[in-house]
């Protein structure tokens, strides 16, 4: 059998604390690991249990969580903080995920897609909400197009890109391109180096900053 995941819990409100822990008690692949009622004792107590992944809320006093995962990913870049919240708005969306959150989920995602976005960040994937996803690519929009060639980014890329930007899975871009699944992630892990991103969620953001990517000019999904 294998391992719970190790989840740490930071949310201001005491009910919601509550209830996720109820629902990672009530799971055996879940486990609760850490709570933090603020931004600042989520890092501290991030340092002190160092779990798989965190759900992070955003609006908490004091400390933000927006600066929490600033902090915390900065300090240990192979951190996996989900932001779990109530806010979609364009700064909110933006500056949590150039923060080097791994994903932004809203909390009406349900509890199928609470677990299928935990398993989806630690996969190296983006779980990002419906509405998140439509908020980045409305607020990233406008960047010159056809960049890719200053960031040394080859048009097999750029391909790996737009189907990123549709939220494919790289088991999926890799159907589409008729290659294997380890050469899709080769090919992130190269647009990651030449990005300087260190997440799926954070190649994606800069792509479309930089122009490599046109979220209006993408192939159709068939």
């Amino acid at each position: 059998m294998s391992a719970s995941i190790r989840v740490m819990v930071a949310d201001d409100s005491p009910q919601v604390r509550a209830a996720l822990s109820r629902f990672l008690e009530a799971r055996a692949d879940l486990e609760l690991v850490g709570e933090a009622s603020d931004g600042a004792q989520a890092v501290e107590v991030y340092g002190s249990v160092l779990p798989d992944l965190v759900l992070m809320d955003l609006q908490m006093p004091a400390t933000s969580g927006i600066e929490a995962i600033e902090r915390i990913c900065r300090r240990w870049p192979d951190a996996v903080v989900v932001a779990f919240t109530t806010f979609a708005t364009h700064d909110h969306v933006v500056r949590a995920l150039r923060g080097g959150a791994a994903g932004y989920l809203l909390k009406d995602v349900g509890a199928h897609g609470l677990v299928e976005g935990m398993h989806q960040a630690l996969a190296g994937e983006m779980p990002l909400s419906p509405a998140v996803r439509q908020r980045l690519v409305a607020s990233l929009h406008g960047a010159p197009a056809g960049q890719g060639r200053v960031h040394g980014i080859t048009p097999r890329e750029v391909e790996v890109l737009q189907w990123l930007a549709h939220g494919l899975s790289n088991a999926e871009i890799g159907a589409r391109l008729n290659v294997a699944e380890g050469t899709v992630k080769q090919h992130m892990a190269n647009v990651a180096g030449k990005l300087e991103a260190r997440s799926r969620t954070q190649v994606l953001v800069r792509a479309i900053q930089l122009g490599v990517v046109d979220p209006e000019n993408l192939p159709a999904l068939d």
